[in-house]
């Protein structure tokens, strides 16, 4: 058992000051103020910082100079979670894009083997792809793309554990496959989608979207296209706050419409958290230009920002309050799969996921899972 005391705690819902975290094991014991605190033997100076729930970021291709999609082992996960922790996150979805099968297996292996994911942060895979559109394949190859079939969905739900979301185009997937991975509990996210607001309008149990504006029919009047069905119908959707896949006012704009159901993601791959200029991006060279990651012929491929530069970006450009940002960055995402009973917020009970973050939106220190990582 241990406390951090001294800092100003956002529970999610609100910030209280002066306060005392007593943790023991993985989880939060109690939140107190400082006067009414009977510390523990074991205390980490807080020194005044605010503490907010870890960030969880459900699209992470890779970062700190690592893909997924290029490295399947354990060592690129490694590297993934301390770049994560250095930048306020305490879990993610590790995302593999389209690829062959083997690699997809592969990769579902990987995870599979892993004993103590969430020790790790790991909260399961996003699978996004290959099962997509080629139309709106983005930077994807296309020579992987494929519909999925309902052996191969039965193939994902006996791996459920193992698997939170499945990025899909819906006007390709029959009902009867999406129900698989619904019954088995994954997530079923609408993306890289050439879908109408029909297509859409007329399949069950698509609770998420992926990358909002990005690789989907836009918003038109005569034909409200994918954009108009989230804004319509609101499942849960991710937007890359880069100021490069969504302009600012777009984020503000789609804010103002979903609320709790908007949640921040990086889509980051190799290049975040590193000066790197070049990448291979699942086997075709990419370049860091001003921010933006890029193939040669101009195709956006990932995002080079991490999730505590969102959260700087959602204040100072989009124009939303600290709280609501990191909200945006961690209950938001919570709720989208399901986990926020546990994680997401600092409250009694919840899983000891916390950053400490100071007043220029600096991570000064992080812990996972109830250990100090950073």
């Amino acid at each position: 058992m241990f406390a951090i005391t001294n800092v100003n705690v956002f529970t999610g819902k609100e910030t209280l000051y002066n306060q005392a975290i007593i943790i023991e094991g993985d989880s939060i014991q109690d939140i107190l103020p400082m006067d009414e605190a009977q510390l523990p033997e074991i205390t980490h100076d807080g020194k005044g910082l605010t503490a907010t729930a870890g960030f969880i970021d459900l699209q992470l291709n890779g970062c700190g100079g690592v893909l997924l999609n290029t490295d399947i082992q354990k060592r690129t996960l490694d590297i993934m979670n301390s770049t994560n922790l250095a930048n306020g996150t305490t879990q993610y979805l590790p995302t593999f894009i389209t690829s062959d099968n083997n690699s997809m297996r592969d990769v579902i292996s990987l995870v599979a083997s892993i004993e103590n994911k969430q020790d790790e942060g790991i909260l399961g895979l996003h699978l996004e792809g290959p099962f997509i559109s080629k139309e709106k394949k983005g930077a994807h190859n296309i020579n992987h793309i494929r519909e999925l079939d309902e052996l191969t969905a039965y193939y994902l739900a006996d791996n459920k554990d193992n698997i939170a979301v499945v990025t899909l185009a819906p006007e390709n997937t029959p009902q009867s496959v999406i129900d698989i991975l619904k019954q088995a509990g994954i997530t079923v996210s609408l993306g890289h989608t050439n879908a109408t607001y029909q297509d859409l309008a007329e399949k069950n149990h698509l609770e998420m979207a992926t990358h909002l504006y990005n690789a989907m029919t836009p918003l038109g009047s005569r034909d409200p296209g994918t954009v108009g069905y989230i804004f319509d119908k609101k499942p849960h959707a991710g937007i890359i706050v880069d100021g490069i896949h969504s302009d600012f006012a777009s984020v503000r704009i789609a804010h103002q419409l979903l609320g709790e159901k908007l949640f921040m993601v990086t889509d980051a791959v190799t290049p975040a958290g590193t000066d790197m200029t070049e990448y291979d991006m699942a086997g075709t060279p990419a370049f860091v230009t001003n921010g933006k990651c890029h193939y040669a012929d101009g195709t956006i491929a990932g995002a080079a920002i991490t999730m505590i530069e969102g959260v700087r970006n959602l204040v100072n450009h989009v124009g939303i309050s600290l709280e609501e940002a990191f909200r945006m960055a961690s209950l938001y995402p919570a709720k989208a799969i399901g986990i926020d009973k546990e994680y997401g917020q600092l409250m009694k009970g919840y899983k000891a996921n916390i950053s400490l973050i100071d007043d220029q939106l600096n991570v000064s220190s992080v812990y996972q899972m109830g250990h100090k990582r950073f």
